[in-house]
């Protein structure tokens, strides 16, 4: 996977709107719609394993909790093999 960042914050939208939320932003979209937010996640990034992820998940969230994955393409596959099936009991 290319992670663009992973961070904690407040979930900003949805019924989950002020909700501490781990976000988990990819790295690598090819559609460039018009009302992106995100183009600095076009390219760079850096590698990382779905364990690698989640474990910095759980560093920032260790009592579970909300978890958004963000950026990329959903249709690209990106995402696959997240979360590892390691973290089932976490969540």
């Amino acid at each position: 996977m290319q992670i663009t960042e992973i961070y904690k914050s407040l979930q900003g939208e949805s019924t989950h709107a002020g909700l501490p939320c781990v976000f988990v932003r990819l790295t690598g979209c090819n559609l460039r719609c018009s009302w992106c937010d995100s183009e600095y996640t076009f390219q760079g990034g850096r590698k990382m394993t779905p364990e690698e992820v989640w474990d910095e998940v759980r560093q920032l969230s260790p009592n579970g909790g909300l978890v958004e994955i963000t950026g990329g393409e959903a249709e690209s596959g990106l995402w696959s093999g997240f979360p590892p099936k390691s973290s089932r009991s976490w969540m």
